[in-house]
């Protein structure tokens, strides 16, 4: 969000993107296919979606959650119930969700496609457990995928344990 020109104005509901400034905003396909999964398939029904993001321009973050569809008729925010978006680190949201939901950290799941930094390893290093994935391309199908599927091994390797 610190990258756009200007302020979120303008949603095209022909191609599902934001005009903001004079940038024009979309969402990655991964991102959408993960939102309508989580959202549709009956596996994630008791699933909390959370966004947790450093961005300085809140304003701008929630303004793309209420505009961008998921599906027609279905926003991001619809989707997105957990929202730890201010200038912070990446530890300091995820103890802000785990303290909102009473969630541990073994049951949270963490893409990220900071290319300046490397989230995921403070992550991991401050709240022990969360799977994490980075996604340096932005979320791919692949990467949701690849991430679901380390959960599940992380899973069940921890329940064989006990």
């Amino acid at each position: 969000m610190f990258e756009l020109g200007g302020a979120p104005k303008t949603w095209d509901s022909k191609t599902n993107t934001v005009k903001a400034g004079r940038d024009t905003v979309k969402l990655f396909p991964g991102a959408v296919v993960a939102l309508r999964e989580l959202r549709s398939e009956e596996r994630f029904k008791d699933t909390l979606v959370a966004a947790a993001s450093s961005t300085s321009h809140r304003d701008y973050a929630m303004r793309c959650l209420q505009m961008f569809e998921v599906e027609p008729g279905v926003k991001m925010r619809d989707v997105i119930t957990l929202k730890e978006i201010y200038p912070s680190s990446k530890v300091k949201h995820f103890r802000a969700l785990q303290a909102a939901t009473g969630l541990r950290y073994d049951e949270m799941l963490f893409w990220d496609d900071c290319n300046w930094g490397n989230n995921c390893a403070e992550v991991e290093r401050g709240c022990p457990g969360v799977v994490t994935m980075k996604t340096p391309d932005g979320l791919t199908v692949d990467k949701w995928r690849q991430a679901l599927d380390k959960y599940a091994r992380t899973a069940a390797a921890r329940a064989a344990q006990t």
